[in-house]
């Protein structure tokens, strides 16, 4: 049986393949649970969706928690979110939902942005570095379908659904709603556009515009990254001095 130490090294040295498996898992049975609502107990659909919510939560701060300082920090910015989410079960609340979403939005930028410093200041590429770059690819499309939440709860002629019979595409809140704008935010990073979400009002498409950069821009400048730190890891001393017109040119 693993020590206390022994456990927490591990989970240290591999935290971005455990979150990348929690993302994974929140992202495919959400939609599930999401589709089989009908057929369950009532009570069933919210616990099982707040369990996944609390568990993403848990392993973004535990991967991006190096000391105890980050880890303070992390659950400064986590924790008024996830008492948001209980509280919008007592309250009906739009102003609740709204500024819980934009908490979560402050805290992904944040996780995000300690993850790509984690890889940008690595020098070789291994698991958990590939990981933690899948990891905010996922994270930017949560992101942004919190962001379009906020805007189609502040104005719901932000979007449009040209099938259906123009029928509203629906939130996306944790623990009680539709997967709809997860769906649209993910069609929109990676630039694939069914159009049958379209965003209607000057803020969804401005948001919608900056999404799709964002995703080629990521795609681009990540895997010149990776490639570039591959290369680097992988030459010899010899050949790396030649590169750098060392005495072996």
């Amino acid at each position: 049986m693993k020590s206390q130490p022994e456990a927490e090294g591990f989970v240290s040295r591999h935290r971005f393949v455990l979150l990348f498996g929690v993302l994974v898992a929140f992202y495919v049975v959400t939609p599930i649970v999401h589709q089989l609502r009908e057929g369950l107990p009532p009570a069933v659909p919210p616990a099982v969706e707040g369990a996944l919510f609390m568990t993403l939560l848990v392993g973004t701060v535990v991967s991006v928690s190096k000391g105890r300082a980050w880890a303070v920090f992390a659950l400064l910015l986590a924790l008024p979110a996830a008492a948001l989410w209980f509280v919008s079960f007592a309250v009906a609340s739009a102003g609740v939902e709204v500024t819980r979403h934009l908490l979560l939005v402050v805290f992904l930028a944040y996780v995000i942005w300690v993850m790509l410093r984690a890889i940008f200041d690595s020098r070789q590429v291994t698991f958990n570095t590939v990981c933690a770059s899948l990891c905010i690819y996922l994270l930017l499309g949560l992101l942004w379908a919190l962001a379009y939440s906020v805007i189609d709860m502040l104005d719901p002629a932000a979007f449009t659904c040209t099938v259906g019979a123009g029928k509203h595409p629906g939130w996306m809140l944790v623990g009680r709603g539709e997967t709809a704008v997860l769906y649209f935010s993910f069609a929109t990073l990676t630039t694939l556009g069914y159009g049958d979400i379209v965003p209607t009002s000057p803020i969804s498409r401005m948001l919608a515009s900056i999404e799709a950069i964002t995703g080629q821009l990521y795609l681009a400048v990540l895997v010149a990254r990776l490639v570039g730190m591959h290369i680097a890891h992988s030459m010899s001393p010899q050949e790396a001095g030649d590169r750098r017109g060392g005495p072996g040119k």
